[in-house]
C-alpha cells in the first residue's frame, strides 16, 4: 500500500490490460463496500499499454482501513492474475530487474524496430549496472548475423520464431548472459497510418532453454514500438516468474 494516513489508504495495482476487459473483470468489487458510507472506491487510468488500478479506502482507524482493503486487494489480484505488472511504485522493468538481481542473474538484449527502447527502461535503473550485460540493436538482420557470428542465411529472408530463437541463444553465448531476450520486428510497408502494423517475433534465452513467441501489433510506428518494448519486459517478466509466455495481453492481435 502506499499514500497510508490516519484516515485513508490506497493500494495500486497495475495490469497489461485494456480498460474494457479490466473493468469486466472488477466489476464485482464495484459492489464490495461496508457500509452505506462506500468507503471502498475502484478508480482506473489508461495509458497505451497499461492501465492503472486504484483502490481508496477510509476508515475510522488503521485496523478498520486495513479489515477493509485487505479481501477487495485479494480479489483484484486474483482476478487480473497473470496480467498484474506491478504493485505501488513498482515499475514492469523494475519488477524484471529485481526478479534478476534476486537470482544472480544477468540480461542481454537484441532489439531491431524497439531501436533500444527496451534497454533505455532498464540500464538507468539502480542496481542495473550488476545486471545488464549489453544491448544490441540493428535494423538490418545480416549486421546481426554477422556481429553474432551466425549463419546469414539463418536469418535472411521473413523472421520467424526460430530466428529469434537462434538470435536469443547467440547473444547469450557471446555475453555470458544468464537470460538473453531477442525481440525482432517485421514492420507493413508504405507511410504511417492507422492500420500501419508490425509481427513481432521474440525469444528468451536461458540455461533451461528457450521459449519464443509470435505477436501482431496495430495502431500506427509509434503504436507498435511501444507495444512490442512493453510485450518483451512483460514476456521477460513472465518468464522470470514462472508464467505462461504466450498468454495475449489486449492490445495484441493474432
Amino acid at each position: 500500500m502506499d499514500g497510508l494516513s490516519p484516515d485513508a489508504a490506497q493500494a495500486v495495482v497495475r495490469a497489461a490490460h485494456h480498460e474494457t476487459d479490466t473493468c469486466h473483470a472488477l466489476a464485482v468489487l464495484i459492489e464490495v463496500d461496508d457500509g452505506p458510507d462506500r468507503s471502498v472506491k475502484l478508480g482506473f487510468r489508461t495509458h497505451y499499454t497499461q492501465i492503472e488500478t486504484k483502490l481508496t479506502v477510509r476508515g475510522a482507524d488503521m485496523a478498520e482501513i486495513e479489515r477493509k482493503l485487505a479481501p477487495v486487494q485479494a480479489e483484484v489480484r486474483r482476478r487480473l492474475g497473470n496480467f498484474i505488472l506491478g504493485e505501488d511504485d513498482q515499475s514492469l522493468e523494475g519488477v524484471v530487474l529485481a526478479a534478476l538481481a534476486a537470482r544472480g542473474g544477468s540480461l542481454a538484449l537484441v532489439e531491431t524496430f524497439t531501436a533500444g527502447q527496451i534497454a533505455a527502461r532498464i540500464a538507468h535503473l539502480p542496481g542495473a549496472e550488476k545486471v545488464f550485460r549489453r544491448g544490441l540493436v540493428a535494423r538490418d538482420p545480416a549486421e546481426l548475423a554477422a556481429t553474432l557470428g551466425l549463419d546469414g542465411g539463418l536469418i535472411s529472408g521473413e523472421l520467424s520464431r526460430e530466428t529469434a530463437e537462434a538470435v536469443a541463444r547467440a547473444v547469450r553465448q557471446e555475453t555470458g548472459a544468464s537470460h538473453a531476450l531477442a525481440v525482432l520486428i517485421e514492420v507493413d510497408d508504405g507511410p504511417d497510418r492507422i492500420d500501419f502494423g508490425g509481427s513481432i517475433h521474440l525469444a528468451i534465452a536461458a540455461e533451461e532453454g528457450v521459449e519464443s513467441r509470435r505477436s501482431r501489433i496495430y495502431g500506427g510506428r509509434d503504436w507498435v514500438c511501444l507495444g512490442a518494448v512493453e510485450l518483451g519486459l512483460d514476456c521477460l517478466r513472465r518468464y522470470l516468474q514462472s508464467l505462461p509466455v504466450t498468454e495475449r495481453t489486449d492490445f495484441e492481435r493474432v
